[in-house]
């Protein structure tokens, strides 16, 4: 539905009442017809790049808006500089500053804005384009430069300075390659291609090396923010014949892009999260605990501020779905899953990997290269992943609908494999099975990711049935297929990827063996799910629904005993423990209070000695499970309190009144309707917790195992 846009007036009242004038016109002291984004009168003096409204005209520029900071925070970054300095300190930006201060860009040429499906407005002429004359077929071609993609986005000095910060804290913050290097010693899903992550790194320290540090360090800065202005308002492209090389090229030294900026701000962000205060290289950047708290929240911000810097129609391509997969990853570790915060990046995230047609694999792949269609099969499995992950947590409708989507996973291929490319490449590949897996030993991230969106793939269709409202199901032969199949693709993937194959003498390195029991809790959670729904809609299944939730509870306390002494895990357990480990001990501890209080027929016999064995354990290790201070410290004490209380009364049943009972079970019983979340909080992450047990809703703080 097309819509007008006449420019707009400006909104800003100066003191006096009057509607503010741009920066040209305010110091020409000439009349301005306060239009936004370009007035009319630089409009028509060719002066559209340089007019804009000042947040603070009459300001000096030594004391800038940009450069609010406390006290605190510029000791911190003074300490954390490179020995060469710079001429004045660089205080980070918030996003709420630079939101106010970038102005709008111009609208873009429709041979501009992405991926266009078969129903769009041009598709049909887009279709035909081989029976058009040469001339309409050309100026049809989307390869064709335009006005908008041959432009350099408005670089005013608000949006400069935003730019020029960012710089300026990677350049005092050298602590992030260190980070971003343990974390891909051992994460086994991280998304992001080593092999792109290592050529932007380097860029970064040759472009910081190249700076004399005997000049102005800051004016050089700026032209490097400058540079990156002007690359990152074309369109990143790519072709069937690109090198890996190349294709890092397009990105990097004389072509860096705030997408590939933005993409180490992430992964920093999130390694940051794992990394344990005593490491000798955070300890060597902070010297307490607050400034490796101080830390990390510059670089949560700093991603967050270069995602405004890549709003704009030029940044949607792959390295931004990697950066904003990160950046939704970073979010739920710091604000929590059911943080609107969170929410808000996952929506963005899937509204990027439409516009960039990631979605529809055949879309690209005639005119792309091997490693890069495998790197955005990649970049898709995980964002769908993720999708599924929030959807389930918050009870939402996912935003990336499988029926729309190229359901293609990854090969299970290495990187090393898949960078060399060529005979080794295809060797590889002719070597896997029928199923698409590798039979090497060793681990794959690319076969890691290839698993969980395997999984997430059925994960969708039970939340089909546990949010859709699809009523003409057979709901319990629905349940029944997609539980068989999901079973019968597990137990086609291969025993080295599957926890419970493993032998119990295994002696597999911690983190291998946790990201597959995180995989296997995700599959025993969505036959869960399923369970749980032909139970509540038919009540009937209670005895497959019991069976699993002793599985999911008996993994849960097995976990309590491992421990990694590299990577500061606790963040995970503590999620994990909620996430997957409370339901299930909410649905046995429920059975076995009923079968204390009710006299009569059983649906169901439990191993009442096992059951309340590993409760017990599971309510202790509520109590250690999160660290003071970590967001899950508190949601974790008040299951705590509540599920002891009611694991007392099974263990020595007391007489009690009916209201009495209500009142210990009601926070279980809002807990497992949980497919109906419209009474939940979700601006509850820096409130205090409620009493009871409904106050789970608000307060889980995100730990996944990336």
């Amino acid at each position: 539905m097309a819509e007008s846009n006449p420019p707009r007036r400006s909104s800003a009242v100066r003191r006096n009442g009057t509607l503010q004038s741009c920066e040209p016109c305010r110091k020409a002291k000439l009349r301005c017809d306060h239009a936004k984004p370009v007035c009319g009168r630089c409009l028509l003096k060719n002066m559209a790049a340089r007019c804009f409204y000042h947040p603070a005209p009459m300001t000096k520029s030594g004391a800038s808006a940009i450069a609010r900071v406390s006290p605190v925070a510029e000791d911190s970054r003074r300490r954390q500089l490179r020995r060469r300095k710079l001429d004045s300190p660089a205080p980070l930006v918030t996003s709420e500053d630079v939101s106010l201060n970038v102005t709008p860009l111009e609208s873009p040429e429709p041979s501009f804005l992405g991926y266009m499906g078969s129903t769009s407005y041009s598709a049909v002429l887009q279709e035909h384009r081989e029976d058009l004359p040469f001339e309409l077929n050309k100026i049809m071609s989307t390869d064709t430069p335009t006005r908008s993609t041959d432009a350099v986005l408005p670089t005013n000095p608000a949006r400069l300075q935003c730019g020029l910060d960012l710089l300026k804290l990677l350049y005092g913050l050298p602590i992030c390659e260190a980070l971003i290097r343990k974390f891909y010693a051992w994460s086994l899903v991280a998304i992001v291609p080593f092999t792109l992550l290592e050529a932007i790194m380097e860029s970064l320290r040759v472009t910081f090396d190249g700076l004399d540090a005997d000049s102005n360090v800051e004016a050089q800065l700026r032209a490097v923010a400058h540079r990156v202005f002007e690359r990152s308002s074309r369109p990143l492209t790519s072709n069937g014949s690109m090198s890996v090389r190349e294709y890092c090229d397009s990105f990097t030294g004389d072509n860096l892009r705030w997408e590939a900026l933005g993409i180490v701000f992430a992964t920093a962000g999130i390694a940051s999260m794992v990394t344990p205060d005593s490491d000798p290289d955070f300890v060597d950047a902070a010297t307490d605990g607050r400034s490796k708290d101080r830390i990390r929240a510059q670089i949560v911000e700093a991603s967050n501020i270069c995602l405004e810097l890549c709003d704009h129609p030029a940044a949607v391509n792959e390295l931004l779905v990697f950066y904003r997969y990160n950046d939704v990853m970073l979010k739920t570790q710091q604000y929590g899953d059911t943080s609107f915060q969170a929410w808000r990046r996952l929506s963005d995230l899937a509204s990027t990997v439409y516009a960039a047609g990631l979605h529809q694999e055949s879309i690209r792949a005639n005119n792309c290269p091997p490693f890069l269609q495998e790197w955005r099969r990649i970049c898709f499995a995980a964002s769908f992943y993720a999708d599924k992950c929030v959807a389930t947590f918050t009870g939402r409708p996912p935003c990336i609908n499988y029926r729309y989507c190229t359901l293609t996973p990854p090969l299970d291929v290495t990187e090393n494999e898949l960078v060399a490319g060529g005979d080794t490449f295809t060797q590889a590949v002719s070597q896997l099975d029928m199923a698409g897996w590798h039979p090497r030993k060793e681990y794959s991230r690319a076969g890691m990711i290839r698993l969980r969106f395997l999984v997430a793939v059925f994960r969708e269709k039970a939340l089909e049935i546990a949010l859709g409202t699809c009523e003409h199901w057979d709901l319990v032969q629905k349940a029944n297929e997609i539980i068989g199949k999901a079973r019968a693709t597990w137990e086609a993937c291969p025993a080295r990827l599957r926890y419970d194959a493993r032998a119990m003498h295994d002696t597999e390195p911690y983190v291998e063996s946790f990201t597959l029991l995180h995989i296997y809790l995700d599959h025993l959670h969505t036959i869960f799910l399923l369970e749980r729904s032909v139970v509540k809609q038919t009540n009937s299944g209670h005895d497959a629904l019991f069976s699993t939730s002793r599985h999911v509870l008996s993994i849960i306390t097995r976990i309590s005993a491992d421990r990694d002494p590299v990577m500061d895990m606790t963040r995970h357990y503590a999620w994990i423990t909620l996430y997957y480990g409370l339901p299930s001990a909410s649905v046995l501890m429920l059975e076995l209070l009923h079968q204390t209080r009710d006299v009569g027929p059983r649906t169901a016999v439990l191993p009442r000695a096992e059951v309340i064995r590993n409760l017990s354990i599971f309510v202790s290790s509520l109590s250690w499970v999160a660290r003071p201070g970590q967001g899950n410290y508190h949601t974790c004490k008040e299951v705590e309190k509540k599920l002891s209380h009611i694991l007392d009364q099974i263990l020595d049943p007391q007489p009690i009144r009916g209201e009495v009972f209500d009142d210990a079970t009601s926070g279980l019983y809002n807990f497992l309707d949980w497919y109906n979340p419209t009474g939940w909080d979700f601006n509850m992450e820096n409130q205090a917790l409620m009493d009871g047990f409904s106050s789970l809703d608000g307060g889980l703080v995100g730990g996944r195992a990336f």
